[in-house]
């Protein structure tokens, strides 16, 4: 009999109680905390040939460059312990570099890409607020990378200019990395922005975690954050909530209120349907990954490219619930991989061109 395939993405009850650890978070029997004073704790690092300089036309250049990134990547595990070790030999290792890969990458041909390893919460944390093991987790897997951008910023970054940037999982903590680390502090001053794609950011909230700092309102902002969701035309998530961080601690928001949210071909949140013919949106190609396989446990050290889809297009515009929805011959065509509509999976690559180009944008724009 073939195993039904579940998702996550659409909040598949089976599924999710399926990833439940067997016992409450233990401070006392954690994963190996990361050193990110040894290289091997990145992901990506300056100089370090990795997945984040694949490119689906002009590889970029490993040379030094003029501005930085430090990029968290998105939840890649999901199986039955609080927070993943960093394992060489696991499948979680292997989807951070299809994250590199598809993500990361948009940013390689201007800066210089910081992403750390850290020992992420399993995707059924964001479930388990009622128990508070979720939110256990959710704060071991930022206190790794709080450590991390505290050695970017001393060791490394030395006064450049910086992008944070984070996909789900990994734009929840940048939210808080950069209230934490960026607002209200002398960091800011060397801040161009930051893209936490794929996760809501209630607007309700925007002056209390970022008082200095300001909504994006154009592809050239300074000191602001960028935001969005994806989804088909029509999608709704109104009865859906996730755990969202504040500095009084954890809550449940529903994921459908007014949210930070910019359209990618326009950078603002105008209502207006958008084709912007410079886009590139990617696929990752592999010769054994699969990524619709979540009960994967094992690296299959598998070849991972980048290819541009330049037969098929789409549009995309801000909803009236605070979304990116798009439509087109493209959307069509993975729709199937959609989730009743959910586009979480594509939120950068689809986009992955349109971010390749805001982010020089915005870094020629400091400089001047």
């Amino acid at each position: 009999m073939t195993k039904k395939k579940l998702s996550p993405w659409n909040n598949n009850f089976e599924f999710i109680q399926s990833l439940k650890p067997e016992t409450n978070f233990n401070s006392d029997n954690l994963p190996k905390e990361p050193n990110y004073s040894e290289i091997q704790s990145w992901a990506a690092f300056p100089g370090k040939d990795g997945f984040q300089n694949l490119s689906p036309d002009n590889p970029p250049s490993l040379d030094d460059k003029e501005i930085d990134v430090f990029f968290i990547h998105p939840t890649g595990y999901f199986e039955k312990q609080w927070n993943a070790p960093i394992d060489e030999t696991s499948a979680a290792y292997e989807r951070t570099g299809s994250h590199l890969a598809t993500q990361a990458s948009a940013f390689s041909e201007t800066c210089n890409v910081y992403a750390p390893y850290y020992r992420q919460a399993t995707y059924f944390s964001f479930f388990d607020a009622e128990a508070n093991n979720g939110c256990k987790a959710l704060d071991l897997a930022y206190s790794d990378l709080s450590n991390a951008f505290e050695i970017f910023m001393e060791k490394h970054n030395n006064g450049k200019p910086f992008f944070i940037a984070g996909h789900s999982q990994g734009a929840l903590h940048g939210q808080r990395l950069v209230n934490e680390y960026v607002s209200k502090s002398s960091a800011k001053k060397n801040f161009v922005a930051a893209y936490l794609i794929g996760y809501i950011l209630p607007t309700k909230y925007f002056d209390q975690l970022y008082p200095d700092l300001s909504i994006s309102n154009s592809s050239d902002d300074q000191h602001a954050i960028i935001s969005w969701c994806t989804g088909i035309e029509g999608f709704r998530r109104n009865r859906a909530k996730s755990m969202f961080w504040t500095p009084n601690g954890w809550i449940l928001e529903p994921m459908e209120q007014a949210l930070v949210c910019q359209n990618p071909f326009s950078w603002n949140a105008s209502h207006d349907w958008i084709i912007d013919p410079n886009n590139i949106p990617i696929r990752l190609k592999s010769d054994k990954l699969s990524l619709a396989d979540y009960y994967a446990t094992k690296n299959t050290y598998s070849k991972l490219s980048i290819e541009a889809i330049s037969d098929l297009t789409f549009e995309a515009r801000v909803s009236k619930n605070f979304m990116v929805e798009t439509k087109g011959s493209l959307i069509d065509k993975i729709e199937r991989f959609a989730n009743e509509g959910d586009l979480h999976n594509f939120d950068m690559s689809l986009f992955w061109g349109a971010i390749r180009d805001n982010v020089k944008l915005r870094a020629k724009a400091y400089a001047l």
